[in-house]
């Protein structure tokens, strides 16, 4: 069945380039660099404080990081070209895309905030119902769970974003002991400008890290996109948020099954 072309905005989807596909799949992560525009990330930052400091001017259904302007980022063109790729099971059509957001949650970190604890990797080696996996044959490659982190401050490299054993997503072999430390030259970080997406699959071996800038916070929203057929997180949108989204994103939240799992605004 075809991928959607348009977002439910209707946006036009944006395809990975060869360049992005053979970067994230010998990587296992991938900098999508100034996404948004000024004010797209001035007005989804201001949401994202009030959701930490003043909950109660948000309308209930809200509340959550895929509330208000940050409802935009779920079904971003650049994703849905990114999870048609490398997540969608195909049972998609121009209604319904193949993919669903199963988690999500926001961040906001002060210098000092965060800790290094690492996790995952190795998915090659995961077995089904694990969803931290990666698969790949004859020219295609599939990422089980996937995260999208909007970086909504400048990071610079050192600042404290999330690090990565580069290609550990497919290792052999698990992390050496040096790897215990977040000054191993294994680790690899990333910059980026406000407004930018980076892409994981959740079977690389990455950690979270103490922030380390004064002049601004580390604002990030993390998104998680499965399969159609699995879900790993218990999460929810809100009923009446989801009842007032455009039909083709509440085909994001859709059940968790495979067997005719394509849906259209009438039904059929």
């Amino acid at each position: 069945m075809p991928h959607p072309t348009t977002n439910a905005e209707g946006m036009p989807t944006i395809a990975l380039s060869e360049e992005q596909r053979y970067r994230f799949d010998t990587r296992g992560w991938l900098l999508l660099p100034g996404l948004l525009s000024q004010s797209q990330v001035d007005e989804m930052k201001d949401f994202c404080y009030r959701l930490k400091k003043d909950t109660d001017s948000i309308p209930e259904h809200h509340r959550s990081s895929v509330g208000g302007p940050l409802e935009s980022l779920t079904d971003h063109p650049a994703v849905v070209g990114f999870m048609d790729e490398f997540v969608s099971s195909g049972y998609a059509g121009e209604d319904c895309y193949g993919f669903r957001l199963e988690g999500t949650f926001l961040t906001i970190r002060s210098k000092g905030d965060g800790q290094f604890a690492p996790h995952g990797g190795r998915g090659l080696f995961n077995f089904p119902g694990n969803s931290h996996t990666y698969r790949m044959n004859n020219d295609r490659a599939h990422s089980g769970l996937t995260r999208v982190v909007w970086e909504l401050n400048p990071v610079r490299r050192g600042d404290g974003g999330t690090l990565f054993l580069t290609g550990s997503h497919k290792g052999a072999f698990p992390p050496p002991a040096s790897t215990a430390s977040k000054d191993s030259d294994l680790w690899e970080g990333y910059e980026c400008p406000a407004g930018s997406a980076l892409i994981f699959t959740e079977a690389i071996t990455h950690s979270g890290v103490d922030w380390v800038n004064e002049d601004v916070d580390r604002v990030a929203v993390f998104n998680c996109y499965n399969v159609v057929g699995n879900k790993w997180h218990k999460w929810e949108p809100h009923p009446q948020q989801l009842e007032q989204m455009p039909f083709k994103r509440q085909t994001l939240f859709r059940p968790v099954f495979c067997q005719d799992n394509v849906v259209s605004p009438n039904g059929v």
